[in-house]
């Protein structure tokens, strides 16, 4: 007994070891990518960039926080853009017609509606959850140019803007939200018994359920979470931008996959941290903002996404297997 419970001890802090590892080294990217850019554009270093860098990281943490929790039950979510952009909207409209409470309990429910329907469609059809999500992201952005009437939906509410969009001290609300749902999902995720259940669907499932796991409502639970977290990120866009579009947030899916991928999630589940995908975020922001500097447009930003997702997928596959063969 004694040496299965020391070796089981060294697993654990040689896990947790590698992960402070990895978190390290994302922070020495961050910290290396930011002189770079700071060398080649001085605007880099100023407060306000520095403030833009931090207030464009948020709306991607609070979306990866949701991401994290998919990915690591080795599910995937890739409407979150246009869910978002319909919760907006739609929460947009509300807020003008009724009131910020009535606003931000319907973009609330419509992020998480159609988070369970991803969960629900996935798990009772047996749909791949990519195949499904592609189709709810067709389906969410289409509702939003419908709903919208392809036109922005201006808004402007003294309380929601304070609530939303406004500053506490020097600090924007925006970035509080942002670090305030972080600690309760980090938490949760390593606190909670539905935090080791996610672990545990993403590791293996079927041994998951064989010890009693229902993990098809697991699976249904995180999906439903990242629709809740594209509902707020939708609410905390309008705060940001005093408005809500139709074609908000196109292409952000593929930002936020990098970021959770990049801050060391395995896109094959039962691995991942809510620290890693804040430095993930930031160090995406950190290239997107260097990017901008220095002229280059979206189209390089998103060539630049995809090529740091294959590398860190190919470099944690070389990790855990010893070989890239």
């Amino acid at each position: 007994m004694a040496a299965t419970s020391t070796s089981e001890i060294s697993q654990v802090v040689s896990e947790r070891l590698g992960r402070f590892g990895e978190l390290g080294l994302l922070v020495g990217a961050i910290v290396l990518l930011g002189a770079i850019f700071g060398v080649a554009s001085p605007v880099f270093f100023s407060v306000g960039n520095f403030v833009n860098i931090i207030r464009q990281t948020a709306i991607v943490i609070v979306l990866g926080l949701g991401m994290t929790y998919v990915i690591i039950s080795a599910e995937i979510d890739v409407s979150i853009g246009g869910v978002m952009a319909l919760s907006a909207v739609s929460a947009g409209l509300v807020i003008n017609a009724v009131g910020p409470f009535a606003g931000a309990v319907v973009g609330l429910a419509v992020g998480f509606g159609f988070g369970v329907m991803n969960g629900l469609v996935t798990i009772r059809f047996g749909i791949p959850s990519f195949i499904v999500t592609i189709g709810t992201l067709g389906i969410a952005r289409g509702a939003a140019f419908i709903v919208s009437q392809q036109e922005p939906i201006i808004v402007r509410n003294p309380a929601f803007e304070t609530v939303f969009g406004g500053t506490v001290g020097p600090v924007p609300t925006l970035i509080l939200w942002a670090l305030g749902l972080a600690i309760v999902a980090g938490v949760a995720l390593w606190r909670t018994r539905f935090g080791r259940h996610v672990y545990a669907t993403g590791d293996s499932e079927q041994a998951a359920r064989y010890s009693g796991i229902n993990t098809d409502r697991v699976k249904i639970m995180t999906l439903a979470l990242a629709g809740l977290a594209a509902g707020i990120a939708g609410l905390l866009f309008i705060g940001r931008l005093g408005a809500a579009r139709a074609d908000m947030a196109s292409g952000i899916e593929l930002a936020v996959i990098a970021a959770v991928i990049i801050g060391g999630t395995s896109l094959f589940g039962g691995r991942g941290s809510i620290a890693g995908t804040i430095l993930g975020a930031l160090l995406i922001s950190v290239i997107d903002n260097g990017l901008t500097l220095l002229g280059f447009g979206s189209s390089w930003q998103q060539l630049i996404r995809g090529v740091v997702i294959i590398a860190a997928v190919a470099l944690r596959d070389r990790d855990e297997e010893g070989s890239f063969l």
